[in-house]
């Protein structure tokens, strides 16, 4: 089974990125709004609902209702749960919208859940760890590798290569570089890195 747990801001043509007809959707909050207009089943809504302006639009739906007053986002419930029931989810949403801390907060769940990809329309967000990693192009024209930990990264295919450089914890040298053959070829020797790859 796999789950998809979409969080507010949400891509604004979810089919168009995803074949979401596979997947269980979970929406939070207000996201379930903007699902209903696109016209995607929801399996279920989790969430304190405080975003929600119409709540009438929860009748019918399999709910799960958060207090408002709590120590968790309702994203990091939802991926949770989500944890709990499959080993393959993603997080679609979150990435843009006028609160940059629920985006962090969204960014540390990709360290704490193994294998979570966090991606929209234009961004795709995702953890590595030691190992050879092959990067496809895809529809995506930058690749950002930032280390969460200090790292040792070689990076080939792309227009700035990296031959086992060290780097830092939070170091920006990997900003903004580009593929320029079929894919990338990322080689984690120690650490672990985000990967950002965006349109």
């Amino acid at each position: 089974m796999k789950i998809a747990v979409i969080s507010p801001d949400v891509p604004k043509n979810i089919k168009g990125i995803v074949n979401i007809d596979e997947y269980v959707v979970y929406a939070c909050d207000d996201a379930v709004s903007e699902l209903l207009r696109q016209g995607i089943k929801i399996d279920l809504a989790i969430g304190d609902f405080d975003s929600l302006r119409n709540h009438d639009l929860l009748k019918g739906l399999k709910t799960i209702k958060l207090n408002k007053e709590k120590d968790f986002s309702d994203t990091s419930y939802a991926i949770n749960h989500a944890y709990n029931h499959s080993n393959k989810v993603v997080l679609i949403g979150g990435i843009k919208g006028s609160r940059v801390d629920h985006f962090l907060a969204n960014v540390v769940l990709l360290d704490k859940y193994k294998n979570l990809v966090m991606f929209d329309d234009t961004n795709k967000l995702y953890i590595l760890e030691k190992g050879t990693h092959n990067i496809n192009k895809e529809n995506y024209d930058y690749l950002t590798i930032l280390p969460v930990t200090n790292s040792i990264i070689s990076i080939s295919g792309t227009k700035y290569i990296l031959n086992k450089k060290e780097l830092n914890a939070y170091d920006t040298l990997g900003l903004s570089n580009e593929i320029v053959r079929d894919k990338a070829t990322i080689e984690i020797d120690q650490g672990k890195v985000l990967v950002v790859q965006s349109k």
